[in-house]
Order: structure tokens, then sequence, then C-alpha cells
């Protein structure tokens, strides 16, 4: 017992190999040690091994199965593989042996949002808050504010008070406001929604570690490196099979709308908002270089850049893509453009745009998970804004025929002329199946995933008009 404790320890360090080692070593003693084969899963998704995971998750799950977390483990696993269908198999039978507790309730709901399955998301949320209540209740709670009609938005604010003062934890006590902020501002209770709205952004913003005025010395040196002389250095003639396509901008600019859009074309796959740059290639090149980013893009060489491109080529080999377009919807990207295109001379950028007020909204509005200061204070997204408007204001000229612009105001209120533009810049024929976007299940986790299962509408283009006084109110009060 002292070896599988060990080895969870090292885990938890992220000692992979050494873990890796004791619990092979248990599982010599114990071929059938459920825990042990559960922690070798763990260390195979972290590797993002994900064939080998299903493997030793599944013997886990045989092994443990009064345990739900190998199960959610191995749903992970099957849908890093392109299998929903076992990780919805997975999830269900979970709920089958646990009908009473909240937690896979909440589970498996996400996980039927994040497929398009709305309805039978609601009905899981639903029989959820009748299990023994929870953290996670307050969650269900704040998930169903988004899903039911405004006739049944009070019962859900009567549930949410008989919670209030029994969980202390601040993300607890975030949702639970942001949960009264939707309620309230579905009933058209505007001054209450945002009042709700303020307590919780105001919550988070003091969970914060940094400002964002702590980023600018950051995109100053990405300006002063990618300049017009680094631009004008002789670039790789690289063919690849495939055309790889950035689309970044703000967050709440339509990027998750634009991706489901795309990918019902034939020739279109996507990565989702990978941060293969930014983690993986970035990382190799500060250790090859010795350089911190962006300075270390000043020192590339043929075999790093080849080097580069195969570790993108295994992560979309990872994602099973296999169409000859390959997204990467990854906002931020956008501090990463001048790497981008000495590594892919031929990408595709598509910057997205949408008017300041209403972008800000929808991010004031919205619950980032992360807890950085743009998402929660309309101020601080304002100079985030700024930054990355001087960013791409800078590319812009130095690679015109790499980027192209589209606003979200034009994806809504003509989205096919502006589908097709883009399209065109992408070197593709316009398909009408395009348009039926909202009938995919592919997955979305993104916060648009309920938003992008419908027609268009142009609805989220007025929505931050009722609250533009209080705004703009915020707005000063926090710049005096």
């Amino acid at each position: 017992m002292l070896l599988l404790d060990r080895a969870t320890e090292l885990l938890s360090e992220n000692r992979l190999r050494e873990a890796e080692f004791m619990f092979k070593q248990v599982l010599k003693q114990n071929p059938q040690n459920g825990k042990a084969l559960f922690g070798l899963g763990r260390i195979c998704m972290r590797l993002e091994q994900y064939d080998n995971a299903i493997y030793y998750l599944k013997r886990a799950c045989e092994h443990l199965p009064k345990m739900l977390d190998p199960l959610y483990a191995l749903a992970d696993a099957f849908i890093a593989v392109g299998s929903p269908v076992d990780a919805k198999t997975v999830l269900e039978y979970a709920l089958s042996v646990a009908k009473h507790n909240a937690q896979i309730h909440y589970h498996l709901g996400q996980f039927y949002l994040d497929h398009g399955f709305i309805d039978n998301a609601q009905q899981v949320f639903d029989k959820g808050l009748e299990c023994p209540p929870s953290g996670v209740s307050i969650f269900m709670i704040f998930e169903l504010m988004q899903l039911k009609p405004p006739s049944e938005i009070p019962a859900l604010m009567l549930r949410l008070e008989e919670y209030q003062g029994k969980y202390e934890h601040p993300k607890f006590q975030i949702i639970a406001n942001h949960a009264m902020a939707t309620g309230h501002q579905a009933l058209g209770e505007y001054q209450k929604a945002f009042e709700f709205y303020e307590k919780a952004n105001e919550l988070q913003l003091s969970q914060c570690e940094f400002k964002t005025a702590d980023m600018q010395p950051f995109f100053n040196r990405v300006l002063n490196t990618f300049n017009r002389d680094y631009f004008d250095r002789p670039t790789d003639k690289v063919q690849s099979t495939f055309t790889p396509v950035f689309i970044v901008g703000l967050p709440r600019t339509g990027s998750t709308l634009l991706e489901q859009i795309l990918t019902q074309h034939s020739q279109v796959g996507s990565m989702g908002e990978s941060t293969v740059i930014s983690e993986k290639i970035v990382p190799y090149l500060e250790m090859r270089t010795e350089r911190r980013f962006p300075e270390c893009a000043l020192e590339l060489s043929t075999s790093m850049l080849d080097y580069c491109r195969n570790v993108y080529v295994d992560e979309i080999k990872k994602h099973r893509v296999q169409e000859e377009v390959v997204l990467n919807k990854l906002p931020s990207n956008f501090q990463n453009i001048g790497l981008i295109y000495k590594i892919f001379p031929q990408a595709r950028i598509i910057h997205l745009t949408r008017d300041f007020m209403a972008n800000a909204w929808s991010v004031y509005s919205n619950h980032f998970a992360e807890n950085e200061p743009y998402f929660c204070s309309l101020t601080e997204y304002q100079h985030y804004a700024s930054m990355e408007e001087q960013v791409m204001t800078h590319f812009k000229p130095l690679l015109k025929r790499n980027i192209y612009t589209a606003s979200y105001e034009s994806m809504i209120k003509d989205p096919q002329r502006t589908v097709q533009k883009i399209l065109n810049f992408m070197y593709l024929k316009y398909e009408p199946e395009c348009m039926e976007f909202h009938k995919s299940r592919s997955k979305v986790e993104t916060l648009s995933k309920t938003q992008v299962r419908q027609p268009l509408h142009e609805r989220s283009l007025k929505r931050w008009q009722a609250f533009e006084g209080m705004i703009e109110k915020a707005l000063n009060n926090e710049q005096g």
C-alpha cells in the first residue's frame, strides 16, 4: 500500500514516469488493483496516449465499480478519440449506478450540452436538483437559468436562495451571483441583473493575481520583435499537406459560431481552441534558443521550424482531423501571428471583430472559469481590447495576404455573403450545408454551446442595449 500511496503522490506532482513505474510495480503484485490501473489511465491521459488510457481505464472501472472518477476519465478518453457515443454510454451507465449523486447529473448534463442535446441536458439537471444538495447544485441551477423559459425562473431563484450561506467558497458565490443575474435579465429586471453581475465580477476580480496592465510590456515586445525586418527575412518554402487556418481576436466575437459554420464544409475540420502553439511549440523554442518568447522567434533555424511543424501535425492527428483545411479557433493566438507565419507561411488568419459595447457586455455577463481580470471588469476588458487592437493593427499591413477581417455583425446580418468571402479567402468554394450548422452534433465546449444550436438571429446584437447606461457609468466610475 505504501507503494501505491507513493505512486499517487508522484502523479499529483506530475512526475509521470516515476509514478508510472510504481503503479506498474503494484500491478505486478496484484494485476487487478483498480487504483493502480486508474493511475496508469490518468498518466496516459496527461501524455495524450488516449488508446492506452482507454485500455487502463476500462480495467479500472471493472475493479472500482462504485467509483465515479474512473468512469468520468473513461468518458473523457472516448471523447478524445472521437467516440462521443461511447462516452455517452459510459456517463449514462454512471448515472444508473449513482442515481442520487448530483455530480454525475451535472457531468452528464454538460456532456449533453456540449453535443447539442439541449432537452436531455435540461431533464438531467432537473433530476439532479432532486438529489441531496451539494455545491454542484448551484452550477446546475446556473445552467437551467439559461435554458428555462421566464415563467420557470422565479422557482429557480427560490431554490438558489436556499443555498445562500451554505457554500462559502468564492467559486460557488460567483456562480450563484451569475445565476441570479441571468434570471433577473431573463425577467427583464435589468437593474437587479446588473447588480448581481457586479457582485459576481467583483468577487472574481478579487481572485485575480495580476492586472491587465501587467501584460502591456509583453505586447510591446511582440510589436518590437515581429517588425518589418522580421517579415522581410526569407521564409522556408514549405508545402504542407493541409492549410492551417487560425481564427483570432477577442473573446465572444463569434469564433465558435464561425467554426461551426465552416466545419459543415466538406473540406474543413477543426482542432477547437488548441493551445499547441503556446504550450508546446513556444516552450520548445525557448528551450532551444535560451530566450523567452517572443524574442526566441528571432533565432529560428530550418530544423527548429521543421520540428514545430511536426509538433503541429501530431496535434492534428491527435484530434483525428483529416480534412484539407484545419481550423484552430483559439482567440488569443493573435499574439502568436508572427511565429505562426514563420512556421506556416501559407497560413490563413481570420480576425473577428465586434462592436466594443456589445462585446464587452457579452464578456462581462458570462462566467469564464479562468480568474483573469479582463473577463470580470469592464475597464480591464477595455484595456485588453485596446492591446489586441494595437497588435492586430500592427500585423495587418505586414501580412496583407494572410489576414482577413470579418465582423460578428456581418456574420449575423449577412451570413451567406460573409461566409462566401471567408471561404474564398481559404481557397474554398461555398457549400450551402454551411448554413445548416445549427443541426450539427459536433462537440462545443465554449460558452456559446447553446447559442450555436439555434439558427442565426439578431437578438445578440441588441442585448447589451438594455444595460447601456449602466455599462457607461461603470466604465466612467472605474476609470475615475
